[in-house]
């Protein structure tokens, strides 16, 4: 079992209420080392429109239970971790993950379950190798009745098992059965990123060509799976499909078909170019997931009717081909949107043959730059990246939409292969506008203030509330962040939304931070190395994947909170009430460089908003719990670092 759980020293918490419902709440024992559990919460089938309610059953004291992974609807009661969720607002029925995360002032654990919601009558759960299911991913999946689910047990499945291209774990060339407009088929790993499908060479089978190449699907949703260690692309389709939903899956990058790509000459093969995860045609969705490792693209739609990929990761590790580098790419789209993405600790020092340029969030249309295309970009999120964040060459259409856009610590490039260097943040070859954005500490390629600029200036229209600080070439304007923007703070569009539905594109109140899953997609990236990578000038040079915002001892969202100050407040506060009591608990670092400075917490009444909090108490470091009498409705937390305090994060009320 690939059980995905991670242990870290948090210190202690404190001071709450005694006993609500069937698990015991932390007490003000000041040091004490409480073990946590969580029984395994299993499968469920629920009805669509039904109130679905479970009580997890936990084992020690408890200071906070949050949703980690979960619908937006899905709601955790923070002192007993109990789950609800109106599915009624659902448009289709599908299998879902749901995992949360309880924890104490010394300890945290997770823990998930599988929720199929049957909209027919009778779609249900089937699980692999059991009740007469195949043992095999590929066959159980096409013997599935249109709408079921199939659950994967936790493991690693190699793509071929008899023999070389058997693919009898892998989707090859096929899909699995179409579901409906209300009731999709889903594929499902039992944990969320406890099933890796692999084509790693072994029992002398060879290393396999992709772990899932989709043919024509219609209404399908793979979720929870890491693919990976393969010679093309991990994830792709071969036909247009529709509706394909594609969430929390992890593509540890692309291969290169067994081709060296190791001078200018062989990098031209169109094998030493292939994205991660790419789906072609039709109308995607990819939700929660994430690329890393060698790319043409981490994450690509190609030539789709309307798209939207969301809340998705990519970190650029190396390169071998002749095409652009670039992480997130849509390509020839006539309708697409980029929404509440973030790529980060991308590196172009092992990318050194590639001609043309792309950028991290880009919109190529080579052949099809007259099509009528329309392009937005909604809430990215950009930090510390060795590559020109977008260029767009579509002229026609639409002009190109970027709004609620952060931008920090970029440097721009140079093709190796031919010199051609484009503007280090954006460049657009139809008018794009950028509104309510924050750009700071962006730089020419090594530093050159000379080759391009930040912007073309020619397409580009800045709007007066985007915020510039520390931009090569540029004035200084508007007033920067203290950590991240408000717009950062919660999601932009609904979960499960395709293009143009009700909801997917419209601000929810769904927090943003801390990131879902963030443990799962670290663990897998840092494993991530390469000691002989080629290097841009010749050589190479060692790819570390133990680094930045995935780092051991550092979670992602800390990282992003702490990068232009280290000062920062608990991003989880949560309150509840009890009759006149309302009980403010929150969690403590987990990155150890921030949490061994913090020395106290200040409570706050935020019910006149940020501008003017009334504080209410100081509390020592290890009590992370705060009962209040008064009629105070809303709240925020600060954490003191000696004589130095946070700004704030969330209001909760």
């Amino acid at each position: 079992m690939l059980k995905t759980t991670f242990r870290m020293i948090l210190l202690v918490n404190a001071a709450l209420l005694n006993s609500f419902g069937h698990c015991e709440i932390e007490q003000p024992t000041m040091g004490s080392e409480v073990k946590l559990s969580i029984e395994d919460m299993g499968h469920h089938v629920v009805t669509h429109g039904k109130i679905f309610r479970y009580s997890p059953q936990i084992s020690g004291r408890v200071n906070l239970c949050r949703k980690d992974l979960g619908h937006d609807d899905v709601q955790v009661d923070s002192l007993t971790g109990d789950i609800s969720w109106d599915t009624s607002k659902l448009a289709f029925g599908r299998g879902f993950h749901i995992r949360i995360r309880c924890s104490n002032y010394s300890d945290y654990v997770y823990a998930s379950m599988v929720v199929h919601i049957d909209r027919t009558g009778k779609s249900k759960i089937r699980v692999l190798g059991e009740s007469g299911v195949s043992k095999y991913i590929s066959a159980a999946s096409q013997d599935l009745n249109g709408g079921d689910t199939l659950i994967i047990p936790d493991g690693e499945y190699p793509v071929s098992v008899s023999h070389d291209a058997s693919y009898e774990n892998a989707l090859k060339m096929v899909a699995p059965t179409d579901g409906k407009a209300q009731q999709f088929t889903t594929i499902i790993a039992d944990t969320p990123g406890g099933v890796v499908i692999t084509g790693q060479a072994q029992n002398g089978i060879g290393k396999q060509k992709n772990a899932i190449q989709l043919s024509e699907s219609y209404y399908v949703a793979i979720v929870g799976l890491v693919l990976g260690n393969v010679q093309r692309e991990s994830f792709t389709t071969s036909g247009p499909g529709h509706h394909l939903l594609v969430e929390f899956v992890g593509a540890g990058g692309a291969g290169t078909w067994g081709f060296p790509c190791d001078n200018f000459k062989n990098a031209k093969k169109g094998q030493c170019s292939n994205a991660g995860m790419r789906v072609n045609g039709g109308t995607p969705l990819i939700q929660s997931s994430y690329d890393w490792g060698h790319n043409r693209y981490g994450i690509m739609t190609r030539s789709s009717k309307g798209s939207v990929t969301r809340r998705s990761f990519v970190r650029l590790d190396e390169h071998r081909g002749a095409q652009p580098y670039g992480g997130f790419s849509d390509y020839c789209d006539k309708a697409h949107l980029n929404q509440d993405n973030t790529v980060f600790d991308s590196l172009a020092i092992a990318a050194p043959h590639y001609k043309n340029y792309a950028g991290l969030a880009a919109f190529p249309a080579t052949g099809c730059e007259k099509m009528s295309s329309e392009h937005r970009v909604e809430g990215l999120m950009s930090v510390n990246n060795d590559l020109s964040l977008s260029l767009m060459d579509s002229r026609a259409g639409q002009n190109n939409i970027w709004t609620n856009i952060v931008s920090y610590d970029t440097e721009g490039t140079c093709t190796p292969a031919k010199n051609r260097c484009g503007a280090w943040l954006v460049q657009s070859k139809k008018k794009a506008e950028i509104t309510d954005s924050y750009f700071g500490k962006a730089r020419g390629f090594q530093g050159s203030t000379t080759l391009k600029g930040a912007f073309s200036r020619k397409n580009i229209s800045l709007a007066e509330n985007v915020i510039i600080d520390d931009v090569s070439g540029m004035a200084n304007r508007g007033t920067q962040p203290e950590y991240l923007p408000l717009s950062q703070l919660f999601y932009n569009g609904r979960s499960d939304t395709f293009w143009g539905d009700i909801g997917f594109s419209q601000k929810t109140n769904t927090r943003r931070w801390p990131i879902a899953g963030e443990d799962i997609m670290a663990s897998n990236m840092r494993r991530y190395s390469n000691k002989n990578a080629l290097k841009v000038g010749g050589g190479t040079v060692e790819i570390i994947g133990n680094r930045g915002a995935v780092a051991d001892n550092t979670t992602m969202s800390e990282y992003f909170w702490s990068y232009t100050n280290r000062n920062i407040p608990p991003l989880v506060v949560r309150v509840a009430t009890r009759g006149s009591l309302k009980s403010i608990r929150w969690e403590h670092f987990s990155t150890k460089s921030i949490k061994s400075r913090v020395t106290g917490w200040v409570i706050n009444c935020a019910d006149k908003g940020r501008e003017k909090m009334v504080e209410l108490a100081r509390l020592p470091e290890n009590q992370l719990a705060y009962n209040d009498k008064t009629s105070c409705r809303s709240y925020s937390v600060q954490a003191e670092y000696g004589s130095k305090l946070s700004g704030f994060a969330y209001i909760e009320n």
